[in-house]
């Protein structure tokens, strides 16, 4: 049996990751369009995940805080991007690595890096 690809892209859409191993967009689109089952299905899972290239400083503060990003799930579907419904989830941030589906510490450990990160940026 065959493994579907995991699939991650930025906001930004200039960071294309296929089985965490970055591509460009070309390529990336064609292994969606490899792992979408039939036209009236949704497409596989595609990871929305902050850009790896031009993160600005909160972000970049908080990940450093962290030692993690956060990712969500959201599927091309009818026109529009629909969440995957699963938690956000987890990737190390310097390999990259998927961790695992945000646990509920995860998410407030990350709340509260960001409402530092904030608190330090307007002083």
């Amino acid at each position: 049996m065959v493994l579907p690809d995991e699939f991650r892209r930025c906001l930004m859409r200039c960071c294309y990751f296929v089985n965490n191993q970055p591509t460009t967009e070309k390529d990336y689109e064609l292994a969606v369009q490899r792992n979408q089952p039939s036209l009236d299905v949704p497409g596989p899972v595609e990871t929305l995940i902050p850009c790896r290239k031009a993160g600005g400083q909160l972000e970049e503060s908080v990940e450093a805080s962290v030692g993690f990003y956060l990712g969500s799930g959201l599927r091309r579907a009818y026109g529009t991007l629909l969440s995957d419904g699963k938690n956000p989830s987890v990737f190390d941030k310097v390999t990259g690595n998927f961790l695992r589906e945000a646990t509920k510490g995860d998410l407030r450990k990350w709340r509260e890096a960001w409402s530092e990160a904030v608190k330090k940026a307007r002083k």
